[in-house]
């Protein structure tokens, strides 16, 4: 804690703090608005930043914080109390959440993370007002101290401070009387002093404002009032009181190693000199002699106004100086009065540790935050160490085991023996720099001899050429050098220079080449950008030499390296090259198996640009990068990253700068000089992140309600997340409390159920949308600037309800509903049918007797009709005979055979016809006939007639047949004019006439007549097309009537036949 002034200093320092306050938060630096480059003081890395209203806090000034059990940060200030993740402000007010009051004076925490809320009066002193609230940091649930505790030992109106001692305790002091209480939420409130020598009526010093006087660390207490009072030193071994004589001025420092209370303070007669004390065991001051005991030196004989305690760390505060910090091994210099606008109205309040080593000084300006790191890197050639070179870039690196260091700086070469440093100016950039017969060798594009006890160079230009990025020491004669493009070598003994090719094979000139290496085989080997070169001497004595021919140097072919831009490799003792890149991390290659495998940013990384690889002897590689220095495990691949903040002088190293020296030491080149370590100094080191990984905020759009919903408490307290099917997105906010600068922090989320592998994102947010009913687990890991992944994840269920009609009892209760459906549809169907059954029967016998009315009716007209159609016919075909009759009386009376022989055709034609009507009327089907017996008693007609000429056999082949009359008209005329020529003029030269006649079905609907006799059949020459006769006509007329044609042959006789169809086939034809 912190002893202010006493009470006139303060009121004259509170006037003029009252107006320059305004002025001085105006004035607020930009040097520590953000993270600052570390500064270094000699064995310490110090890292700052100032957080403000720019930050999110509600005001300049912060009185007090502290660190919850969840690894946020807290935060009292004038306008509220505000909780800090790292990135954003939460803030909470009496306005909007029922605090006392805004101003917060003092925080304290117990073991069940519940703050004490102390509220001070207003104005600018530290002046308690009796109003105390808890909180609890999980739920953020407030309530008066009283209501909190109903049975509280004291009243709520008699405390005036609150503090955490470091135990999990926390340490209140009440007035009426003075007592020092300390309370836990297992034991309760407990007294553990009362100061019965302090007595608060009548006094001049107000007791409110002397809280911060008092100091509490450790589990011990260090109780004061003001200087002129008794203090007791409150320890688990007791209580030491004491008092200080003619003090002006007491300020509380901390305890020692040793758990001695220190203590600064002036006196009257010399009161711009501070001078230290000791508590001793036995409760007496002794004065320190020697400060430096305790590393306070520079405590001593200096005015300090103001000094505050809190944990193992004091700060120390000068307006004209700087701001300083003790943290009992070192005096430190953190902030100077030029770093920050305002500085000489700086008021510190208090400071506070948390757990990753930060230290947080709350002040009038904001809180600044303190990193110190012990520095086990030593920086060579940096900015800040020489001013010979301003651009401070180091390439090539030598060093000795005589302490001797040598580097290449842009375009000098330096020299670090002792604490003696040298620099030699070139006029040109060099780069390499190598140990080669006694002396090193620089190359730019010219090669020089450098000697460091003279500290001059001496140039071959007959090596003129491009740059020369890296050297080897073949032998005490032959220097091998690696340029820009391809290979040269150097003898020193005659000076001579020559180029080395490689084997002439397309792409295989090297470009860039930035190291040669020897692996365990003895095999050396050139790293240039496009790849690994092999060198071998060809020569019988296998000696290297400076004839070019004598060398072999061969381009590795592999698809793998032909895709890669290499920065540098190393090849280990198992024989597996470790390849760094230019911009695709790092490659484990083993050569013989042909497998890769690669490290990026993913697997910890902080860069995929590396520069150089040097191994340790512990199993580890140190890789430079873009963004710090690597130490990454051969077998276990962990990786650790030291950057700025850890000692080294910049965080961007450069290409083909790094050294190992024979001791073991390594050197890294960078921007900014040389950094120099020993790899021994970090085997204890662990590669493991584990910094407290928080939700910061969880909101779920609620489709019942169409609105999006803060359930961050609920989250917190459930720590699973439910979904109704309408609910269409989620977000989540989450944030690792490093307490860094957010820019550099990556994520990576993954929904197992869901998710095939890890989604990595910048953003410390997701939302989450179009997940399918189940059970998922979202998680979430962080990973910082390093690169390092936090050992700590986030774990959250998700369950997605099913919808409704996907529902058990839904499904349920659709089936039982269904069934009833079905049941009643089917009950209302069965009367419907019942009834519809009834009414068809009386339909149907209804329709019955009418059909049977008109079935009867019907059948009485189709009688009628037949009786009539018959009637008919039967009239028809005796009107034919009549006919026939007639014909044969007139051929009776003719003389003119041929007018008689045309007559008697004429009336068998009508014969034919009759019968035809004859066979209709006797069946009873009137509209077909049988075609077989209608032909045979046809053939049997016109036998008789001509029967008295010549005895004729007639053979008949006509299968049962039914044809319709229209066709069978034309089929009787056709026969009855075949069988009538085949009687008139076949059988004259025969003695037996012989007739055939068939017909044949070839298809539905489809007829073949065959008619042939034993005559002599039609002449040559005669045609059937132009057949002069009228029976031939007749017969060519009636078979195209009926379909068909009629095609002739002799063949033992006159051949016809006829393809022919029914009336139905003729009908479709048409």
């Amino acid at each position: 804690m912190k002893e202010h002034l006493n009470f006139e200093s303060l009121k004259r320092l509170s006037l003029t703090l009252r107006w320059l306050s305004p002025l001085a938060f105006f004035l607020t630096s930009h040097l520590l608005a953000g993270q600052v480059d570390s500064a270094r003081a000699s064995e310490y890395t110090i890292t700052k930043r100032l957080l403000s209203i720019e930050n999110g806090l509600a005001s300049h000034e912060v009185f007090c914080g502290l660190q919850d059990s969840s690894g946020f940060l807290w935060f009292g200030t004038r306008n509220g109390l505000n909780r800090y993740d790292g990135q954003h402000s939460l803030l909470f007010t009496r306005q909007r959440d029922r605090l006392q009051e805004n101003k917060v004076v003092q925080l304290a925490k117990d073991d069940a993370n519940r703050f004490f809320i102390l509220y001070g009066s207003s104005g600018f002193q530290l002046i308690a007002n009796g109003k105390v609230d808890i909180m609890d940091a999980t739920t953020q649930r407030i309530q008066t101290l009283t209501a909190a505790f109903p049975n509280l030992p004291f009243k709520e109106k008699d405390v005036y401070w609150v503090a955490n001692d470091g135990t999990g305790e926390v340490s209140i002091l009440t007035v009426s009387p003075f007592r020092y209480w300390k309370y836990s939420s297992k034991t309760g409130f407990r007294l553990r002093f009362e100061m019965k020598d302090w007595k608060a009526n009548g006094m001049e010093y107000d007791y409110r404002v002397s809280g911060p006087n008092c100091t509490f660390t450790a589990g011990k207490a260090l109780l004061k009032l003001n200087n002129q009072e008794i203090q007791y030193l409150v320890t688990d071994n007791g209580v030491t009181a004491f008092r200080q004589h003619n003090v002006l001025r007491s300020l509380p420092i901390g305890f020692t190693h040793k758990n001695e209370l220190l203590l600064t303070y002036n006196t009257a007669e010399n009161p711009d000199n501070f001078a230290i004390d000791k508590l001793s065991k036995h409760g007496k001051l002794e004065t320190i002699a020697d400060p430096s005991e305790y590393n306070l030196g520079p405590v001593k004989s200096r005015y300090w106004f103001q000094v505050a305690s809190g944990g193992d760390a004091t700060a120390f505060y000068i307006p004209t100086d700087a701001l300083f910090i003790w943290n009992k091994n070192a005096f430190l210099r953190v902030v100077d009065r030029s770093e920050l606008k305002g500085f000489e109205n700086l008021f510190v309040y208090q400071l506070f540790p948390d757990s990753l080593g930060n230290i947080w000084v709350c002040t009038s300006l904001g809180v600044i935050q303190v990193k110190l790191n012990k520095n086990r890197f030593k920086p060579y050639f940096s900015g800040s160490q020489q001013n010979i070179q301003p651009n401070s870039q180091a390439r090539g690196i030598y060093a000795d085991r005589a302490g001797n260091v040598a580097a290449n700086i842009w375009s000098h070469t330096f020299t670090q023996q002792a604490n003696k440093m040298r620099a030699l100016q070139h006029q040109e950039i060099h780069y390499s720099l190598v140990k080669h017969r006694s002396a090193l060798y620089s190359g730019g594009y010219t090669l020089f001899r450098y000697d460091i006890e003279t500290n001059k160079a001496k140039p071959y230009p007959a090596g003129l050429g491009s740059e020369i990025w890296s050297m080897f020491s073949l032998n005490d004669s032959l220097l091998l050098m690696g340029r820009t493009e391809g290979f040269s070598i150097f003898n020193s003994n005659t000076k001579r220079f020559d180029s080395l090719p490689t084997r002439n094979t397309p792409g295989a000139n090297a470009k860039f080449v930035y190291r040669f290496f020897r692996d365990n085989d003895g095999m050396l080997w050139a790293v240039a950008e496009n790849g690994l070169y092999k060198f071998q001497t060809i020569s019988e004595s296998r000696k290297p030499t400076a004839d070019n021919s004598n060398w072999s140097i061969a381009k590795l072919q592999s698809p793998f390296l032909n895709t890669l831009s290499l920065l540098d490799a190393y090849r280990d003792r198992d024989g597996i090259f470790w390849l760094a890149t230019n911009g695709e991390g790092l490659f484990r290659w083993d050569l013989k198996a042909n497998t890769s495998r690669q490290f990026n940013i993913t697997a910890g990384l902080p860069s995929d640009v590396l520069y150089r690889i040097e191994p340790d002897e512990f199993g580890n590689l140190w890789i430079s990068s873009d963004y710090g220095l690597i130490r990454f495990n051969r077998k276990t691949f962990q990786v650790s990253t030291y950057t700025t903040a850890d000692g080294i002088s910049h965080n961007e190293f450069n290409r083909t700068s790094s050294f190992k020296a024979d001791d073991g030491r390594l050197f890294f080149g960078g921007l900014n000089g040389v950094n120099a370590f020993n790899p021994s100094d970090f085997r204890t080191d662990s590669s493991t992140l584990d910094v407290p990984f928080r939700i910061i905020s969880f909101s779920q759009f609620i489709g019942s309600k169409n609105t999006l919903v803060n359930k961050t408490a609920e989250l917190l307290k459930t720590r699973k997340i439910t979904l109704a099917p309408s609910d269409k997105f989620l977000t989540v906010d989450f944030q690792l409390l490093d307490f860094t600068k957010n820019e550099g922090h990556r994520y990576a989320y993954k929904i197992d159920g869901f998710d095939g592998d890890w989604n990595y994102i910048n953003e410390n947010s997701i939302r989450i949308s179009g997940l399918p009913h189940g059970q998922f687990t979202l998680r979430i890991k962080a990973q910082n600037r390093e690169g390092a992944w936090n050992r700590m994840e986030l774990s959250i269920p998700i369950t997605v309800l099913k919808p409704v009609y996907l529902q058990w009892w839904f499904i349920l209760l659709i089936l039982v509903l269904f069934t009833m459906g079905v049941f009643l549809i089917i009950r209302l169907r069965l009367k419907q049918l019942a009834w519809e059954k009834r009414k068809l029967e009386e339909i149907v016998n209804e329709r019955t007797m009418q059909l049977k009315q008109s079935v009867s009716e019907q059948s009485a007209l189709l009688m009628e009709k037949d009786v009539l159609m018959k009637e008919i016919h039967h009239r028809v075909k005796n009107n034919l005979q009549v006919i026939s009759g007639l014909l044969e009386l007139q051929s009776k009376t003719l003389t003119d055979d041929t007018a008689r022989t045309a007559l008697q055709e004429g009336r068998n034609r009508v014969r034919s016809i009759a019968l035809i009507h004859q066979n209709l009327y006797q069946l009873e089907n009137l509209s077909t006939i049988n075609l077989k017996q209608f032909i045979g008693d046809l053939c049997r007609q016109v036998k008789s007639v001509f029967q008295k000429q010549k005895d004729v056999t007639i053979s008949i082949h006509v299968p049962e047949l039914h044809l319709d009359i229209d066709s069978a008209v034309p089929i009787g005329l056709i026969l009855n004019e075949l069988l009538s020529n085949s009687f008139k003029y076949a059988f004259s030269n025969v003695e037996i006439g012989m007739i055939g006649l068939e017909i044949t079905e070839l298809d539905e609907g489809r007829y073949q007549l065959r008619y042939s006799d034993n005559g002599p059949g039609l002449p040559e020459d005669f045609s059937l097309t132009s057949a002069p006769t009228l029976g031939l006509q007749l017969i060519k007329d009636l078979s195209r009537q009926i379909g068909g044609k009629v095609q002739y042959q002799t063949l033992n006789g006159a051949v016809f036949t006829i393809n022919f169809t029914n009336r139905e086939v003729r009908k479709t034809q048409d």
